[in-house]
């Protein structure tokens, strides 16, 4: 008599790094997309810890960004386009945000951090950004500006 076969599933570590590139239009209506991306991708990592947290808070961060180009870069341009390259790093796990527009720069000298010991309307998204990843740079040129955002995944 046969014995039924037994399949047995692994898991397949990844090695190299996991590449994800976008192209969305500067509208709210896509930013979605990109964190379903981020979502996506972070399940790749084994053993993490507090998973769904460490997910939230990189899309809130990435969403934030996002939003900064589209009402500061693009000033609400819609015909406008975000390049996305979203890396997750095993070695030394992390995932590497990379955001670039066309737009009008990002003027750091003008920034002033919010107070939180008053209510303010807006001037959160970058306080946020710098609280939630462990690396945020940004670059401007003529024509070209880039955020970078940086977050290390710990298991």
């Amino acid at each position: 008599m046969l014995q039924p076969l037994q399949i047995r599933s692994r898991r397949v570590k990844i090695q190299t790094p996991e590449v994800v590139q976008l192209a969305l239009p500067a509208r709210y209506t896509y930013l979605h997309l990109l964190r379903e991306c981020i979502a996506d991708m972070l399940q790749l990592v084994e053993d993490v810890v507090e998973l769904e947290m460490l997910i939230q808070g990189i899309q809130l961060a990435v969403h934030e960004a996002c939003t900064n180009i589209i009402n500061h870069a693009y000033q609400h341009k819609t015909s406008e386009i975000i390049h996305i390259t979203l890396t997750l790093h095993f070695d030394h796990p992390r995932l590497v945000v990379e955001l670039l527009d066309q737009g009008h720069p990002f003027h750091a000298e003008n920034y002033t951090p919010p107070n939180l010991e008053e209510m303010q309307t807006g001037g959160y998204g970058l306080f946020l950004i710098n609280k939630l990843m462990d690396t945020v740079t940004y670059t401007s040129q003529p024509g070209r500006n880039e955020w970078c955002l940086v977050k290390h995944v710990t298991a």
